[in-house]
């Protein structure tokens, strides 16, 4: 008995904690929800096994899997804000000690970029942002991983032995990032890649919004927004969480009758095992 009414506890507190992780980031950028979901116990029991009247040995947590659906879309104004409308992850590479790309590859859908003084792309956790760079003007397809690089956006160019400063920057819906030079001068700097996943749910959560992949998730299927599977980018805005408060709430309740309903079975089992033993 204590065993079960143990369990209930264990089950309820571990859906409090991910229902709490959910509200607490129900603010953050691009923040994907997880959700609970619990099985049943029969002790040393197989489907053919179990008789009718045989009572459970409470429950166990299965599975606590990211959702991966879409957010709201919120404008914020700047090109360098983005939203993914769709599938799709961004792909970003921390630094390493030398300040380069590392070999690592992470994903994130969380558009919060910036420019560096060197002219490099950056995420919201100072990684780089990977794509593929134009060469002569013309920017090829994202089709592996080995053709990702970080994307650099000129602050001047030189022309006709004069120094023009970027008067503009724009990335387009497909993720294709090109700047202006003076009034009229547009060049196209490099194109954003995107990946998509077999299984997007089995993304691991490395925090801060950015994920890897596992084997659960499979392998990452490199492209650009707008190609078949991935979505398209929004300038000038960012996706929000996909938390419903309201929902949350009532698991949360839920969650919390169901732990004080098995912390008073426990008083009373704890109160019968004493008057048995007198």
């Amino acid at each position: 008995m204590f065993g079960l009414i143990r369990s209930g506890m264990a089950t309820a507190m571990h859906e409090l904690s991910v229902v709490s992780n959910n509200i607490a980031n129900a603010g953050s950028t691009a923040f994907k929800k997880s959700d609970v979901s619990f099985s049943d116990l029969y002790s040393t029991a197989t489907p053919y096994s179990v008789p009718r009247t045989s009572v459970g040995q409470g429950s166990n947590v299965f599975s606590t899997r990211m959702s991966d659906t879409q957010g709201g879309i919120m404008d914020r104004g700047g090109a360098l804000n983005l939203a993914i409308v769709g599938s799709g992850y961004f792909t970003v590479s921390p630094p390493d000690a030398t300040g380069a790309p590392s070999s690592g590859l992470f994903f994130s859908r969380n558009g919060e970029f910036s420019i560096d003084k060197d002219g490099f792309i950056r995420s919201a956790d100072n990684s780089f942002v990977m794509g593929v760079p134009a060469v002569n003007g013309v920017t090829p397809p994202v089709v592996a991983t080995n053709s990702l690089n970080r994307i650099s956006v000129p602050f001047s160019i030189v022309s006709d032995d004069e120094t023009i400063p970027i008067s503009n920057l724009e990335i387009g819906a497909d993720g294709s990032v090109s700047a202006t030079y003076g009034p009229d001068d547009v060049r196209q700097i490099g194109r954003i890649g995107m990946a998509i996943f077999p299984n997007q749910s089995g993304l691991k959560n490395m925090g801060g919004g950015t994920f890897t992949q596992t084997s659960a998730s499979g392998e990452a299927i490199l492209g650009s927004a707008g190609d078949i599977g991935y979505g398209t980018l929004q300038s000038g805005a960012v996706e929000t969480s996909n938390v419903d408060i309201t929902k949350e709430m009532t698991v949360m309740m839920r969650s919390q009758q169901q732990f004080n309903g098995a912390a008073r079975l426990l008083q009373t089992n704890a109160d019968m095992v004493e008057k048995l033993t007198r």
